[in-house]
């Protein structure tokens, strides 16, 4: 019997030359160039279809053989073999191919994991904890990206955009080392960095502060005059003003430049603008939540369906959304439990759990009484949690929420079309590909959209979770306590959403006692695939309105990191 029906693979590797990672802990290659270029085309697109004619030109170029299609076939049925999986991951499509991969079943995902787990450690004042897991992260790869295939723009922007990555992580490990303490050992790396790439600047300001560190000034100065005449030389500009900052610093032995003040080396820390991560537990469940800005009322953001605080961050839409919020608010972030970076173990639990683990939030970050911001069934939780603790709440947003998925008595529910949506994404394993059309027409097209968001929601809840999340959105049905919410309550819902009716939220204005319907531009339900400044906007005017404008005094309130 052969080792591909034997040992099935475990995952695809593409950090150094392309090859299958297999359950019993082997390793085998790819065959032919071409099995190896066709892999790796399918595995940087992971989750997506990659069309007939994108393959043949990555296979062939721009003169393919007139039997390209038929070699094509032949190749996938080939690679099928060695996956030796049943159904296979790698299937066809009316367009083109798929590979449908697990979460972890990427190295590069393993990579960016560790990674971003090491930035998290660094921004949390952990520096030890940070430079283990980013050395874990770099260890994960075995040479350079893609190594043994072709550059083509099926796969070259993604070993261009690795090969950055793994630069910046081996700048984070360290930034990690000297906050560590470890100067001789930062010193004798980033000499090696320096040397294999010598215009990042960033290297060279760590390496003159490792010196500097290790009580070798001299050894300090004379690498900023090394580096000077490169930069001279080869490019015909000065050092950049940080990295002649930190050596003026050095010259005057700035008290600065010690350990217990350590400044962050010309070109910041990669981890810079990532929040820190917090946890608190009620019960035997840890809670991951993050705060952001100290205006003078707490807004918390319940997030819809499933997530992942961290990689919440990397969508810019969102991220520009938070930081408008954060403008006027002391806003807190978190994870649901069964979600993210909070406990899974017992699953997604029934909506009202869910309030007590808000309050347990709420508690940690010190907020007696604040503003709740929901999405989808989040916006449920915030409803009920004004319900079931009206002195804690100072007012409700929801955005995108629904009073029942679908009941024959409630004419603005889900049709039987929309609610199909959900089980696609659940029998695609959360490939958001194919619903973009509902959930986010504005985003059909864009490749990178779609694949992060998948990649969004295989962190945040995995397959499973995700199943466990619908059951308790068809299980939810708040008509006959809507009447119960005293505090003030938003409403908002985009015009257009082809994947949730508007009428949702008339339904939710003319049941709420408080309520204020503001229906947004725009055909989306995912709230960042659309323009987020609208929501932003009525958020903030209807802070302005709340009557509680400062729940508790700033001598009480916690530190914001």
């Amino acid at each position: 019997m052969s080792q591909a029906a034997s040992s099935p693979f475990a995952e695809v590797r593409l950090l150094g030359p392309v090859e299958l990672g297999r359950r019993d802990g082997s390793s085998a290659g790819v065959g032919s160039g071409m099995e190896r270029t066709l892999l790796a085309a399918l595995a940087v697109n992971a989750g997506l279809v990659v069309s007939t004619g994108d393959l043949i030109d990555g296979l062939w170029g721009s003169a393919p053989p007139p039997t390209a299609r038929h070699a094509l076939q032949v190749h996938v049925s080939s690679l099928r073999h060695r996956l030796g999986v049943s159904p296979s991951p790698l299937e066809a499509r009316p367009s083109g191919y798929v590979l449908k991969l697990d979460p972890g079943q990427l190295d590069t995902e393993r990579f960016e994991s560790l990674a971003a787990t090491g930035r998290a450690e660094l921004a949390s004042n952990q520096p030890a904890l940070a430079a283990d897991a980013l050395e874990a992260a770099l260890a994960v790869w075995r040479g350079p990206a893609l190594a043994d295939v072709a550059g083509d723009r099926l796969t070259g922007t993604e070993v261009a955009r690795l090969e950055e990555a793994r630069r910046a992580t081996e700048e984070d490990r360290l930034d990690a080392e000297l906050a560590a303490g470890r100067s001789d050992r930062a010193a004798a790396m980033a000499e090696a960095l320096a040397a294999a790439e010598p215009f990042r600047e960033r290297r060279w300001g760590q390496l003159m502060l490792a010196l500097y560190r290790s009580g070798r000034q001299a050894e300090a100065l004379r690498r900023f005059v090394l580096v000077g005449d490169l930069l001279r030389d080869e490019l015909g500009v000065d050092p950049s003003p940080a990295l002649r900052d930190l050596h003026r610093r050095i010259l005057t032995h700035d008290p600065g430049l010690e350990l217990a003040d350590l400044p962050a080396p010309p070109g910041g820390p990669g981890g810079a603008d990532l929040l820190v991560t917090r946890f608190t537990r009620r019960g035997g469940s840890a809670l991951a939540y993050q705060v952001l800005g100290d205006g003078p009322i707490d807004l918390v953001f319940l997030p819809g369906f499933t997530g992942h605080l961290e990689i919440r961050w990397e969508d810019p839409t969102l991220s520009r959304l938070f930081r408008r919020l954060a403008a006027s608010s002391r806003l807190v972030l978190l994870d649901k439990r069964g979600t993210g970076m909070s406990d899974r173990a017992g699953g997604y639990p029934p909506l009202p759990e869910h309030v007590d683990d808000l309050l347990a939030v709420m508690d940690a970050v010190g907020s007696r009484r604040a503003a709740l911001f929901g999405v989808l069934d989040g916006g449920a939780i915030a409803l009920l949690t004004a319900i079931a603790h009206p002195d804690r709440v100072a007012g409700v947003a929801t955005y995108a929420t629904a009073p029942v998925l679908s009941a024959s008595d409630y004419p603005p529910g889900a049709t039987p079309d929309q609610l199909a949506t959900l089980q696609t994404v659940l029998s695609r394993l959360l490939d958001v590909d194919e619903v973009l059309p509902l959930w986010a027409p504005s985003k059909v097209g864009d490749a990178a959209f779609s694949r992060w968001l998948t990649r969004y929601m295989r962190m945040g809840a995995g397959v499973g979770g995700a199943v466990e999340i619908v059951q308790r959105l068809l299980e939810t049905d708040l008509r006959d306590v809507l009447p119960k919410v005293t505090a003030p309550t938003l409403v908002l819902h985009r015009r257009g959403d082809r994947a949730l009716n508007a009428g949702n939220a008339t339904y939710l204005a003319d049941h709420l006692p408080q309520a204020h319907l503001v229906l947004l531009p725009g055909d989306d339900t995912v709230l960042w695939a659309g323009d987020v400044d609208p929501i932003a906007d009525a958020i903030e005017t209807w802070l302005h309105r709340l009557p509680t404008r400062d729940p508790h005094p700033p001598a009480t309130r916690p530190a914001v990191h």
